[in-house]
């Protein structure tokens, strides 16, 4: 009995400890596996880490590359340095050295450590105030430095404060060549004052109207000579409220040139009488440049407006000089002809009239009354035919006390007959003076173009030829060519 006990007891003893080493070598199957699979997958994160982690690192080196690239490959340079410590140079991209003909090395072999090194003496001074004035956040100034070849470069200086590592204010900043900008704005500025040197010395007052508001803006110039404001708003569109200032006789000119300024025309000028600031007309001169914006479209116009109204005057004078007779004031010969001939060849259509004055008996004047009491007569009777014909008809004085009267685009011979009735109502008149009062009249021979003549010489012989019979029948009348003959 106790055999079969003890041999139950055995078996059932041996059983269980080998489930319980079979469930001992499963388990540590599973966790072997799951240590195993856990080894790998932190081995996976461990490398997925450790490949972001190097893909970071080429990024920002190939960033910093770049960036050092471009640092040294513009035309400017980039610098820190500590203002406390005699302003030393912490860090200065190629760039900075190459903009002042260095290399790294030659500027530490010259012992360039510090910014002020490079800075042109008479700059020194201010660029310390510049760069020690921490109150402010940033610098913004222009420099001169000094280049390795001695020339001297305008420089601006733009960066910010910050703290350096040992906590010093430091400051980092961008430094760009700036020497050609300066020339130009050197250059503009020698201009300006050259022409506003100029201008003055000629009176010259200078403007420039901006095409898209309608603005006109004169120099003070334009006060001093017009007496009024010299900015001026819808300088065209309300033109017409100022109109009065322009005279009245060039006041279309005036119009041509205001649209001309709207209109982007690129050279612009014109003279007409504008009035000034004692109220009366005085000749100026406009000229203009147009300048274009985008798509070519007018932008402002550029230009000056001269007094030129001694100028205008003396031409005039000169030329009323030149081409009238001193006495009289008509047109003398030569010009007559001239005009005559080209009213002629401008106008081959129509009737034009030709008509020769003669005085009758002047001659006997000028021997009762003498030479000088005769050109007075002779002046008197010219004012009373000038009062009957009007600007656009011809008047010349031909000789002595010989005169022609050219009447153009005549309507018949009826129209003639009435003309030449007013002129001989006008020749027959009395000077009256202190000492004597003179009768005088004419004679008028007429001829018609193109039935007598083609051209000035060819009328002027009808029309003598039909004076001549005037006189020839007891004068103080008229006759056409054709009625002579």
């Amino acid at each position: 009995m106790n055999r079969v006990l003890e041999a139950c007891f055995r078996y059932t003893v041996g059983t269980s400890i080998m489930k319980w080493l079979g469930f001992i070598q499963n388990s540590s199957t599973i966790l072997l596996v799951s240590v195993i699979i856990l080894g790998c997958l932190l081995i996976m994160v461990i490398f997925a880490l450790m490949v972001c982690r190097l893909e970071k690192e080429k990024k920002i080196t190939k960033s910093a590359l770049e960036l050092s690239k471009l640092t040294n490959s513009i035309h400017a340079g980039l610098i820190h340095f500590v203002p406390e410590d005699a302003c030393r140079i912490d860090y200065a991209s190629r760039g900075y050295y190459e903009l002042l003909g260095y290399s790294k090395k030659e500027a530490k072999d010259n012992k360039k450590n510090n910014i002020i090194d490079f800075v042109y003496s008479k700059d020194k001074e201010t660029f310390l105030e510049e760069v020690r004035n921490i109150e402010g956040e940033s610098i913004n100034f222009e420099v001169r430095l000094v280049k390795k070849d001695g020339k001297i470069i305008y420089c601006l200086i733009n960066g910010n404060y910050s703290l350096a590592k040992d906590g010093a204010q430091s400051v980092s900043a961008v430094i760009v060549d700036i020497t050609e900008q300066k020339k130009m704005q050197e250059m503009l500025r020698m201009d300006r004052e050259r022409y506003r040197i100029a201008s003055e010395l000629s009176h010259d007052v200078l403007f420039e109207y901006y095409v898209d508001i309608d603005r006109m803006v004169y120099t003070e110039k334009y006060s001093e000579l017009f007496g009024r404001y010299p900015v001026i708003t819808d300088y065209v569109k309300e033109f017409f409220s100022r109109k009065d200032l322009v005279h009245p006789d060039d006041y279309g000119i005036f119009l041509e040139y205001c649209n001309a300024l709207t209109m982007g025309k690129e050279f612009i000028t014109t003279e007409c009488r504008i009035k000034d600031r004692n109220n009366n007309f005085i000749w100026c001169q406009m000229m203009g440049k147009t300048i274009y914006g985008e798509e070519n479209r007018p932008s402002r116009v550029i230009g000056k407006m001269v007094n030129v109204d001694y100028q205008k005057r003396e031409l005039d004078s000169l030329e009323y000089k030149a081409t009238r007779d001193p006495l009289t004031g008509v047109y003398n010969k030569e010009v007559t002809i001239k005009k005559i001939e080209k009213y002629i060849n401008g106008n081959r259509s129509g009737k034009h009239v030709l008509m020769f004055i003669d005085f009758d008996d002047f001659k006997k004047v000028n021997d009762n009354h003498g030479h000088l009491l005769g050109d007075r007569v002779l002046t008197h009777v010219i004012s009373s035919i000038h009062s009957v014909f009007t600007e656009g008809e011809i008047i010349g004085r031909i000789g002595g006390d010989e005169f022609a009267v050219f009447i153009g685009y005549i309507e018949n011979d009826k129209a003639i007959s009435r003309k030449a009735d007013t002129l001989i109502k006008a020749l027959n008149t009395t000077y009256v003076d202190e000492n004597c009062n003179i009768s005088i009249s004419g004679s008028v021979g007429i001829a018609t173009y193109p039935e007598d003549g083609i051209h000035y010489e060819q009328l002027i012989q009808c029309a003598d030829k039909a004076l001549y019979q005037v006189k020839s029948k007891g004068k103080n009348s008229y006759m056409l060519y054709s009625s002579a003959t």
